[in-house]
């Protein structure tokens, strides 16, 4: 995906599949996971993994960077993307198993 497609991509996401659920999420001191999943199929969890993993193989910041400002605009509850993109499928690509490397970052990279 070209960076300048991102940022639509990611308020599409934000409208559809964030606002509506905020109140709610905000009541419970959570996000659903749905959103997650959500999330995976708009390629904004998992956009840093290889593509052998699912990912689509993005090394630039600033898509990282979008995701967060689009996200801080909502000012409620949000899924942490950051986290999933950041700390978590990092660690799944260069510390799993190379057997389990596989499946575990495929599934991180589509939000479960």
């Amino acid at each position: 995906m070209e960076k300048a497609q991102w940022r639509p991509t990611v308020r599409t996401y934000i409208q559809r599949e964030v606002l509506p659920y905020a109140e709610k999420w905000e009541t419970a001191r959570l996000a659903d996971r749905s959103a997650n999943e959500a999330a995976g199929k708009y390629g904004l969890i998992g956009f840093t993994m290889p593509e052998q993993f699912g990912g689509s193989g993005i090394d630039d910041l600033r898509f990282d960077t979008v995701v967060i400002q689009e996200l801080a605009k909502v000012g409620s509850i949000t899924p942490a993307l950051g986290l999933q993109n950041d700390v978590v499928g990092p660690y799944l690509a260069s510390l799993a198993t190379l057997s389990s490397r596989p499946a575990g970052v495929r599934a991180s990279a589509r939000g479960r």
